[in-house]
């Protein structure tokens, strides 16, 4: 049968292991100016499975943070965040 919850946590999960890859890949950045970019490698990483040639829905888990989580901070004058 068809679990709708269960595949709901299964895609998040995934979702999530994709973006830590792709987090960890861009050195975990914290600033705004690169979200854009994190989130269309996300994308097509989710939708093709592969990512700067990792297969990613069979690479470990990296762990970590990733860029969803709301803590970016813009630069201040001096180009540190």
């Amino acid at each position: 049968m068809f679990d709708a919850h269960s595949n709901l946590r299964m895609s998040t999960a995934l979702v999530a292991k994709v973006a830590r890859i792709v987090t960890k890949w861009y050195g975990r950045r914290t600033n705004q100016e690169v979200l854009p970019q994190m989130i269309d490698d996300t994308t097509y990483a989710w939708r093709t499975g592969v990512f700067e040639a990792t297969r990613v829905f069979h690479a470990e888990d990296p762990g970590g943070p990733t860029f969803i989580g709301g803590n970016l901070r813009k630069p201040d004058s001096h180009g540190r965040q």
